[in-house]
């Protein structure tokens, strides 16, 4: 199941290995060897899926190297109780052959569901995501990521129980289940693919700036002022190209732009008129005071150097912009990756949606946020494309940087709506409604991309319900599934 991940292309290893779950579920004659089974099985997926959690660790190993033979197996392991949790009540909830594969898939999905909210959630990795470049990945704009995961947790079970049924009709009936539902996906999400969108009634150029900046070199006074001067040279060069928003990734510069005229000038003198730049930087409030608070922000800038808006982003890192619990693990010699006293702070509970002039209105991501599904604007916010900002310097050159991206595509198949990525070191990119690749900078080079904003697609279910529709599906079937269990006593 791991393989199947980003940036592996096996997506097919998903069902396989989740009627492979199944089946070793199923052989668990007690609770407690159930949660066992889910707990070892979740374990190996995780290490396999986030092994690139350890980059962090080796930007500055004389401080963090120590604790990279604890971070991972820590990770893995506290991630897959969810689903040990969910194999145990499973055990408990399906008993009969009819109601185990409904049972194993919605409990599973329950906590799947829990891991992206506990402890201010880590969805990341989902089983889901596997079928970002399929077909089946277009229902993420009726039902969300967690309704694609629900469903390949359905055919998957569904599989198992056919392979393990010992009787002609529960055998035909798992079988035909499977069938229907992944085929079903597969043709439904097909159809979405192959729909035609508008074009944009008036075009919006944007520029997208990746500086490819190593994240040993990120902060070093020496080389600040070259790698500013190195994003004003790509910001002149979009906009002589014709760049009406040109986007800075996240905290590209440590330089205080929001306090800085110079700066702002600066920027100003290489933007055409009427056009802005978002750039990603650090802000600090209230300084000098004792309610100091230093935020990780997109700051609008305007083509006469004024400071048009700011968001400061509002679900932060775990251990690397922040500290939890500090009092007691500073103590065992911990700390944040980043070297700020106290950590960065949350910025205020806001309005993602930012409207700057004429622009069409949009909504902003930085870094993190983006594999929040529920948390990307509210469902009342009327707004026509997203930004996300980032620096996946964090997450090595292997799996982090393109399970990151294929998160923030189905970011824009739920909404319906085109995303503008800018990455530090990649991957940047153009990303239409359908969560679709326009056009793309390669991960670990330094480059501009300047192109045309897509228009946004209908208003998708998922952005009007957001994960009721789920909820709805999944106690559903956890009540069939019950009901079943009792039957079969």
């Amino acid at each position: 199941m791991a393989a199947s991940q980003p940036p592996w292309p096996f997506w097919w290893l998903l069902p396989i290995g989740i009627a492979a779950f199944f089946i070793l579920w199923c052989k668990a004659e007690t609770g407690r060897r159930a949660f066992w089974t889910g707990w070892l099985v979740g374990t190996a997926y995780f290490a396999g899926t986030l092994f690139w959690i350890i980059e962090p660790f080796l930007i500055e190993p004389e401080k963090f190297a120590w604790m990279i033979p604890i971070a991972l197996p820590a990770l893995a392991g506290g991630l897959a109780i969810f689903w040990g949790g969910a194999l145990l009540l499973a055990k408990r909830i399906g008993r009969g052959v009819w109601a185990e594969p409904l049972a194993f898939a919605s409990c599973w999905m329950l906590a799947e569901t829990l891991r992206g909210v506990v402890l201010t959630g880590f969805p990341w990795a989902q089983p889901g995501y596997s079928l970002v470049d399929v077909p089946p990945i277009q229902l993420a704009a009726y039902v969300g990521i967690n309704g694609v995961t629900f469903l390949a947790l359905l055919v998957g079970a569904f599989i198992g129980a056919t392979l393990r049924a010992d009787r002609f009709v529960p055998r035909a009936v798992f079988a035909s289940l499977a069938l229907c539902i992944g085929a079903g996906s597969w043709m439904a999400g097909h159809a979405r693919l192959t729909e035609q969108d508008m074009p944009r009634a008036q075009p919006v150029q944007i520029g997208l700036v990746q500086p490819n900046v190593p994240q040993t070199q990120k902060w070093r006074p020496d080389l600040r002022d070259a790698q500013f001067s190195d994003l004003l040279e790509k910001t002149r060069l979009l906009s002589d190209q014709g760049a009406d928003i040109v986007i800075w990734p996240e905290a590209a510069t440590p330089l205080l732009i929001a306090e800085m005229p110079d700066i702002r000038a600066a920027i100003a003198q290489r933007l055409r008129e009427g056009s802005v730049l978002l750039a990603g930087g650090i802000r600090v409030e209230g300084r000098g005071t004792p309610n100091q608070r230093v935020h990780n922000s997109l700051l609008a800038v305007g083509g006469d150097g004024s400071l048009l808006r700011t968001y400061d982003k509002q679900h932060l890192v775990p251990f690397g912009e922040y500290l939890p619990f500090d009092a007691v693990l500073t103590r065992l010699g911990m700390r944040a990756f980043i070297s700020l006293p106290g950590g960065f702070a949350p910025g205020i509970a806001q309005d993602r949606a930012l409207t700057i002039g004429a622009f069409p209105p949009f909504g902003v991501m930085i870094c993190y946020e983006a594999i929040f599904a529920h948390e990307i604007i509210d469902r009342d916010t009327d707004v026509d494309w997203l930004v996300h900002v980032t620096n996946d310097a964090w997450f090595g050159k292997v799996a982090g940087p393109q399970q990151h991206l294929a998160q923030t595509r189905v970011r824009a198949i739920e909404r319906g709506l085109p995303i503008a990525r800018a990455a530090n070191t990649g991957i940047s990119a153009m990303i239409d409604g359908r969560g679709r690749i326009v056009e793309s900078l390669r991960l670990n080079e330094a480059g501009t991309l300047l192109v045309s904003l897509p228009a946004s697609v209908e208003n998708t279910l998922y952005s009007l319900y957001e994960d009721m529709v789920l909820i709805i599906l999944v106690l559903s079937v956890l009540a069939f599934s019950a009901l079943m269990s009792r039957q079969s006593r």
